[in-house]
């Protein structure tokens, strides 16, 4: 996400946030083995992976939910 965000500043909305799964033991207990995990506009977009083409697409034309939600 840093390098989108240093290209496209203008896509990230304020408020984004990042947030360390093991920092909290309920985040890692149900998404430790999926990281990184991707929500965007509370939608899971990706995990384990994230291409620049899905984030971008879920910044300028919303979010489409993976097809698998572990």
């Amino acid at each position: 996400m840093a390098a989108v965000a240093a290209a496209h500043p203008e896509l990230i909305p304020d408020g984004a946030v990042e947030v360390d799964v093991d920092s909290d033991p309920a985040l890692r207990s149900r998404w430790g083995d999926h990281v990184p995990v991707t929500f965007v506009d509370g939608v899971l977009i990706g995990y384990w992976y994230l291409d620049r083409d899905t984030l971008l697409a879920a910044l300028t034309e919303g979010p489409t939910r993976v097809r698998v939600i572990p």
